[in-house]
């Protein structure tokens, strides 16, 4: 039965002209930063979350996930006009979107990624709003011994997937969960690694090590590793050629909608991203084309598949994060942060005890895309001049937001020595291939992990039997193992080894 109370407080939120002018100038702003190349959208949400701690949670969140949606699509532009995807997300959008502008036609790469992101948007939006209350209805029976298995499968789906090391990928997650020990013990009250420094007791500050090992290591890699002397020769194409004809975007709608289904399906798994949907849904998409040969040529086939799968990504990553309190990227990551910030506790309980607002957030992101529209018309026209912003003049501006959001939060030097050494830290990954994401992601899932299990083990006194004899917790201890499995087995396979042993084993004897 529908609860109008529920309808009335979501339109109330989006009626607000606060609410509107937050989420637009959000959308806006993140289009911006996704067209300067070196932001990342993840940077952006990071810098600019401590910032919305003192704004009402209907004013903030709508302005985060304004700029999450911007900043994805942004990330096109520098891809298309000068081959310098904004975002990661766009990497695979360059490879036909410059091709294209090299050829004369920049006005007809631009036009389709903007409605190819529109429109996979769109549907996947839809997919959130019609999957959250059934899926939260069954995640609200879950126990303890659930959640468990649910926390260590996300963690090793993240680990596995967010870098080409199995091994880097697990390392990163265990040293997440290692820094979520630090503070006091839930349970006992006894301090973990706080070495005597109260700063340390209720915890690593989750923001200022966020923007740190983003927006801190990210500018540290842009200055330790400056453009070639190719990349500083090019210069923004001229905007100009055929706009893109209804029909030539009709034709490409099987592309659109097959892309879109991958890009949501891979958005709602816990750390596969938008960065890794693009080239899936490319992929895919070459695999599935008549003319393949089109592909990083100057293909609208190519362009649209990418550009589908990596928006679709951005509502779905919020399934597993409204429904079960495990963020689906490393922005939704900040987002749970920024919802904690406000009283909030993503998951199961959230539909309960938060649905007027919850249900205002769904309509927020369909009103978002709408004005996607319109502001990336406007961006398409004006914003080709952002990518030749120099970086003398960029990174300090940044530089002075990741210090100022830093200490924003708690209003405490010592965030901004975290921010610092959490700086360092991940540009050390980086630079050795270490991924970044399974680090914060398990640091934000630890002590959720470390709860789950130890009520599991203490309703059970201390028996693991209590994993397998529910029947909740058989079936996700199975899945768990073939997550387990199928990862190892991709880490070997991307590795070449087994590739090796079988040529050995396959090739003819070299004795004669």
């Amino acid at each position: 039965m529908i609860d109008f109370s529920v309808l009335q407080q979501g339109l109330a939120m989006l009626a607000s002209p606060w609410t509107f002018l937050a989420l637009s100038a959000g959308l806006a702003g993140g289009i911006l930063i996704g067209a300067l190349p070196g932001l990342t959208a993840t940077m952006a949400v990071a810098v600019l979350a401590p910032f919305t701690f003192f704004m009402d949670a209907t004013i903030g969140i709508p302005f985060l996930l304004g700029i999450y949606k911007g900043a994805i699509y942004g990330g096109s532009i520098p891809a298309i006009l000068v081959n310098t995807p904004g975002t990661a997300a766009a990497a695979a959008t360059a490879k036909d979107g410059y091709a294209l502008t090299q050829q004369g036609k920049s006005r007809k790469a631009l036009e389709l990624s903007l409605y190819s992101s529109v429109a996979a948007d769109f549907i996947a939006t839809l997919l959130l709003i019609v999957v959250a209350i059934p899926l939260a209805s069954i995640a609200i029976r879950f126990g303890s011994p659930e959640f468990a298995l649910l926390y260590l499968i996300a963690l090793t789906m993240i680990a596995t997937v967010s870098g080409e090391s199995f091994l880097k990928g697990m390392i990163a997650a265990g040293l997440g969960l290692l820094v979520a020990c630090v503070g006091l013990d839930p349970m006992t009250g006894y301090q973990r690694f706080t070495f005597g420094n109260t700063d340390l007791l209720a915890g690593v500050s989750l923001i200022p090590l966020l923007i740190g090992m983003f927006a801190l290591s990210e500018i540290l890699m842009q200055l330790t590793q400056p453009p070639s002397a190719e990349d500083r020769k090019t210069t923004a194409a001229e905007h100009g050629g055929e706009p893109l004809s209804w029909t030539e975007f009709w034709a490409l709608r099987p592309t659109i909608l097959r892309s879109t289904t991958l890009g949501a399906f891979l958005g709602s798994l816990p750390g596969l991203g938008a960065e890794i949907s693009c080239w899936i849904a490319y992929g895919v998409a070459r695999g599935r084309s008549r003319e393949p040969e089109k592909f990083g040529n100057g293909s609208l086939e190519g362009l649209a598949a990418a550009e589908s799968g990596n928006n679709a990504v951005v509502p779905a990553a919020l399934i597993p994060m409204t429904i079960f309190g495990i963020p689906g990227d490393t922005i939704t990551a900040v987002l749970i942060g920024a919802l904690m910030a406000q009283g909030m506790m993503p998951g199961p309980l959230m539909i309960q005890q938060n649905p007027g607002f919850l249900f205002g957030m769904f309509l927020v992101l369909l009103v978002t895309n709408m004005l996607l529209l319109g502001f990336g018309l406007l961006a398409i026209r004006w914003l080709k001049q952002v990518t030749r912003i120099p970086p003398t003049v960029l990174y300090p501006c940044v530089m002075l937001l990741c210090l100022c959001g830093a200490y924003a939060v708690n209003s405490s030097t010592f965030d901004l020595l975290i921010l610092v050494m959490g700086g360092g830290l991940g540009y050390v990954m980086r630079r050795t291939g270490f991924p970044v994401a399974p680090l914060i992601i398990g640091l934000l899932l630890g002590p959720g992990f470390e709860s789950a299990l130890r009520q599991s083990l203490v309703f059970s006194n201390g028996s693991l039997t209590i994993f397998w004899s529910r029947p909740g917790s058989l079936i996700l201890l199975i899945l768990l193992a073939l997550v387990i499995v199928v990862m190892a087995w991709r880490g070997l396979t991307t590795a070449g080894i087994i590739k090796k042993r079988f040529k050995r084993l396959t090739s003819p004897s070299q004795k004669h």
